[in-house]
């Protein structure tokens, strides 16, 4: 009897284990039946009737139960490139549906699982602003320090990415922005709205993940009604970079006539004569070189002698 119940005891150790380690007793349930977490099937019920409102995507959803746990960890952001929204996911349930705006056609938004390198409040681009010139005026309104080169006594001053989240060490992150509503509009970062911003910047430690993908895999596509998607963004192509000085056209074979009070090289003279004007005395071109093997001789005609008559020269007489 005794071994028995100490078998019986030993039996329940695995349970009373994930009872420890799971918080809340229906989650240990679904995992010990295998049926979904009923936490998170009640926040995408709640979900599917926030996007069922008229004009939804003009706000942002939130359940304030779950945003309260996102700083006790298990959180995680997914961005939906084809809706503009992105996702705050607790323990895999939605607490927070909002608007985004992510990179246009020329700087898409890379898809990829990322994680939150890097926060600052106050941040500066080092790739995108503007410059201004030694005067103070500015020179070129949406400068890339790639392609535009700053003139002797300007400078460069760098796009204000305010509550910045990097995601990548080539510069893309979630910062504060101008978020237009469901079409893209940064050059391949995340905007988000001032007061999103500022909610994750300080639910969100570093290390938190973030997925971007055409559709948020916790929805796996459009949910609801007046859903707008958008087409997909397609990979920039490399850019060229910036050539240190421009090289002279090469010139081509046929060219215009020099213009009034210019003169042409005769090395330089077009070959084309319904382009150049015929010299005044023609010059005969030197015989053509014989092909080594051509395709039929053309041999000009040569004219027959002239018989002429000669009279017999006078008899000597004595």
């Amino acid at each position: 009897m005794i071994i028995l119940r100490s078998a019986r005891q030993f039996s329940l150790l695995p349970a009373l284990a994930a009872a420890l380690f799971v918080p809340g007793c229906a989650v240990f349930e679904s995992l010990k039946t295998g049926r979904p977490d009923p936490q998170v099937v009640l926040a995408k019920e709640q979900h599917a009737a926030f996007r069922g409102q008229p004009g939804w995507r003009k706000k942002t959803y939130r359940d304030e139960k779950l945003v309260a746990k996102a700083a006790e960890g298990h959180a995680a952001v997914e961005i939906s490139l084809r809706e503009q929204r992105g996702l705050l996911l607790v323990n895999e349930a939605i607490a927070m549906d909002f608007p985004v705006a992510t990179g246009r056609s020329s700087h898409p938004t890379p898809k990829g699982s990322y994680k939150i390198l890097e926060k600052k409040k106050a941040h500066s681009s080092n790739l995108y602003g503007h410059i201004v010139g030694g005067d103070g005026s500015t020179v070129v309104g949406d400068a890339d320090t790639r392609d535009h080169a700053v003139p002797v006594g300007g400078r460069f001053v760098g796009a204000p990415l305010p509550y910045w989240m990097r995601m990548t060490t080539t510069g893309v992150g979630m910062h504060v922005g101008h978020v237009p509503g469901h079409r893209p509009a940064s050059h391949g970062c995340i905007r988000l709205r001032r007061e999103t911003a500022t909610e994750l910047f300080a639910l969100l430690p570093v290390g938190t993940p973030v997925k971007v993908d055409s559709f948020a895999p916790a929805l796996g596509g459009p949910v609801g009604l007046d859903s707008v998607v958008i087409g997909e963004v397609a990979d920039k192509p490399s850019r060229p970079r910036r050539a240190a000085l421009p090289q002279p056209a090469p010139v081509p074979a046929s060219t215009p006539a020099p213009a009034e009070g210019q003169t042409m090289p005769s090395s330089a003279a077009p070959a084309d004569p319904a382009v150049a004007p015929a010299p005044a005395t023609p010059v005969p071109s030197p015989a053509p070189a014989v092909a080594s093997e051509p395709a039929e001789a053309v041999v000009p005609a040569v004219p027959e002698p002239i018989a002429v008559e000669v009279p017999p020269a006078p008899v000597a007489t004595p």
